[in-house]
């Protein structure tokens, strides 16, 4: 399900110049594709501002995402792997690979959560996502 919820956002990029423009970036063909509004783009980073990095799930790696109401159109995700990873605010790890989520409401993107979870959660999977230069070496990664 994760494969089909991130298809074709997938992004690699050297660098960025702040978290803000990382989220940006990650959320253009989830706003182009009618997967989220700007406003949801906007909560995202007003919302890293007022509560911190919660974002953050483990080293090196961030979901940016918010509530619902905030402009989610329906449920997707975007992948974007920095090779010149970016500090979110009160953090010290830079963060390469950001898998950005619109959710639409708060249950149909629960397995692609537990999925992820799954796939971050074992340390040669993560060491293979970072180590990704291309869409295919990532979609095989996921699938």
């Amino acid at each position: 399900m994760l494969k089909e919820l991130i298809a074709d956002r997938i992004q690699f990029v050297d660098k960025v110049n702040s978290w803000e423009e990382a989220i940006r970036l990650s959320s253009r063909e989830l706003i182009a594709q009618e997967f989220m509004q700007e406003s949801y783009l906007e909560a995202m980073i007003d919302n890293i501002n007022e509560f911190g990095p919660y974002i953050i799930l483990t080293d090196g790696v961030a979901m940016p995402h918010t509530r619902p109401e905030n402009g989610a159109i329906r449920t997707g995700f975007s992948f974007l792997k920095l090779k010149e990873g970016i500090l979110f605010p009160d953090t010290d790890v830079p963060v390469t690979l950001l898998f950005t989520l619109s959710a639409a409401d708060a249950d149909s993107h629960i397995e692609a959560i537990m999925k992820l979870a799954d796939i971050l959660g074992d340390d040669a999977t993560l060491e293979r996502l970072n180590q990704v230069t291309n869409k295919e070496e990532f979609l095989n990664i996921i699938k």
